[in-house]
């Protein structure tokens, strides 16, 4: 039972340790609705980052754009386009064109209104970043036309949305298929390394409980039979 215990600390230690890979964030603002409400909690991986799809929600730094001061903060947007990419609003139909190709983006809010007008060609190492509710968003497309165009650096994106909820108890987050439906090169996101990382958590738990109450009857059971042993008389 010792063993078992031994085992469940080490599964468990690895799940709190793969668990320290996300963190949480609130969205603070409507930017991000229906998608993503006004004080909804989601579960970011802020680790090796790494390349970033189109259509991924992350975690940015508002410093990246010109007006911003540095001590503004972090916002949840997604990206609609990555670097080299040439990203055009908006067709007759109201869609985003990416390389040419309509992109279908059923998630986006207009508020009852087209969205912002704008032709960009993405730099090469950023992303050009919109929220889901593209006309109450400060976000890339404000900026196009500016120096910069809009585009978001690599290295002021914080993290990639995985989870909606505490990390401890997070669903995956509904990544979208729209940019790959549209026929563009890439994969939506894929990182359930949090929900792993909890069952190894909560699986390390049980088996240190488990081979401690086994360990804890196995003292006991061993202590009753010295003692009714002891309580025999010695044989004449």
């Amino acid at each position: 039972m010792i063993l078992v215990a031994v085992v469940g600390v080490g599964a468990g230690g690895y799940g709190f340790w793969s668990l320290s890979d996300y963190a949480m964030k609130t969205a603070a603002s409507p930017a991000m609705s229906p998608t993503l409400e006004p004080g909804t909690i989601v579960t970011y991986r802020w680790s090796e980052v790494g390349d970033i799809p189109r259509g991924a929600v992350v975690l940015m730094d508002l410093s990246a754009y010109p007006d911003a001061s540095p001590s503004e903060g972090l916002a949840i947007q997604r990206v609609i386009a990555v670097g080299d990419d040439q990203v055009v609003c908006c067709t007759k139909d109201g869609l985003i064109t990416v390389n040419g190709k309509a992109v279908k983006e059923t998630y986006v809010d207009y508020g009852g209104t087209s969205g912002r007008r704008f032709d960009v060609k993405v730099p090469p190492g950023t992303v050009f970043l919109a929220g889901d509710q593209r006309n109450n968003s400060r976000d890339s497309q404000l900026y196009a036309g500016k120096p910069g165009d809009g585009a978001v650096p690599l290295d002021k994106v914080h993290g990639v949305i995985v989870g909606i909820g505490r990390s401890i108890n997070a669903e995956p987050f509904p990544q979208t298929t729209a940019f790959v439906d549209a026929g563009l090169p890439g994969e939506p996101v894929s990182d359930t390394g949090f929900l792993a990382a909890r069952h190894f958590m909560l699986a390390g738990i049980s088996l240190v409980a488990i081979g401690v109450i086994g360990a804890i009857v196995t003292v006991v059971r061993s202590a009753g039979k010295r003692r009714r042993a002891a309580a025999i008389p010695p044989a004449h």
